[in-house]
C-alpha cells in the first residue's frame, strides 16, 4: 500500500499536483491552522538584525488585509509604506500616526523612476488598483468605471536611499498583478533583503516560477501559501 501511495505521489508531482497530508482535524477546522508565518520569520530575523527594517509595496489603508501593521505594533520596526492612491494617504497616515519610525510615501514601485499610468475606479480608492487595466476588468469592474491617473514611480533602491534605510530586511509586495516585475527589479546588493513576500495568485505559473528561480539564485528558500510566496535568505 505504501508503495502505491509513493508511486501515486511521484506521478502527481510530475503533473504539478501535490497531495495534502494535513490531519483530518485540521481539515475539519481550517481556522485552527496557523496560516501566516510572517511574524515568526520576522522575529527570527530580528535576533540577527535588531535594527530590522522593511519596505511595503501596496500599503492601501494600512489595516485591510495588511500583514505589516501587526508587525509594526508588535516589534516597533522601522520602515516605509508605499501607496500610489492619493485618496488613501490620509487614512494610511492616521493608522501609523503613533509610529513615527514608519514613513508613508505616495508613489508606486517600479523597475525605473519616472511616472506612468495607474488604474483605479471612479468610486475612488480600490484594493484592485493596478498598473494593468486588464486586472480590474478581470475582477468584474466595468470598463466605464475604470479611470487612469499618472503616478510617481520609484525603485526600491532609490526609495530606501531617499529615506535613509541602509537596507530593507523585509520587502512585502502586494501589487495586484505587478508583483513579478517588482521582484525582478530588486537589487540584492543594494538593499540586502532577508525576506521577500509577494502575491502569486494573480501571476501566471511561468512568471511565478521565474521569480522563484531568481530568488533561489540569491540563496532564498520558500514557504508557499495560498496567495503568497514567502522567500527567506539565510543570515
Amino acid at each position: 500500500m505504501n508503495r502505491r501511495k509513493i508511486a501515486r505521489d511521484v506521478l502527481l508531482r510530475r503533473l504539478g499536483v501535490e497531495r495534502s497530508y494535513r490531519p483530518p482535524a485540521l481539515l475539519r477546522h481550517p481556522d485552527w491552522n496557523f496560516d501566516d508565518p510572517l511574524k515568526l520569520v520576522v522575529a527570527y530575523a530580528m535576533r540577527r538584525r535588531p535594527d530590522f527594517s522593511f519596505l511595503q509595496v501596496g500599503a492601501f489603508d494600512g489595516r485591510t488585509e495588511d500583514p505589516i501593521h501587526p508587525l509594526v505594533r508588535e516589534f516597533g520596526i522601522r520602515g516605509i509604506v508605499v501607496e500610489p492612491q492619493v485618496r488613501m494617504l490620509e487614512t494610511l497616515r492616521a493608522n501609523y500616526a503613533d509610529q513615527p519610525q514608519v514613513t508613508v510615501v505616495n508613489a508606486a514601485i517600479a523597475d525605473a523612476e519616472g511616472s506612468r499610468e495607474f488604474y483605479s475606479t471612479t468610486a475612488g480608492q480600490s484594493r484592485k488598483a493596478s498598473f494593468f487595466r486588464s486586472h480590474l476588468l478581470d475582477h468584474g469592474i466595468r470598463a466605464e468605471d475604470i479611470v487612469a491617473q499618472t503616478v510617481r514611480c520609484a525603485t526600491i533602491t532609490s526609495l530606501a536611499k531617499e529615506h535613509g534605510l541602509k537596507r530593507c530586511d523585509l520587502i512585502q509586495i502586494d501589487a495586484e498583478g505587478f508583483d513579478g516585475e517588482i521582484v525582478r527589479s530588486i537589487d540584492f546588493d543594494a538593499v540586502q533583503p532577508v525576506i521577500v513576500r509577494f502575491e502569486h495568485v494573480h501571476m501566471s505559473h511561468r512568471d511565478c516560477d521565474a521569480c522563484i528561480e531568481l530568488l533561489a539564485s540569491h540563496g532564498c528558500r520558500f514557504i508557499g501559501q495560498r496567495r503568497d510566496i514567502l522567500a527567506l535568505r539565510e543570515l
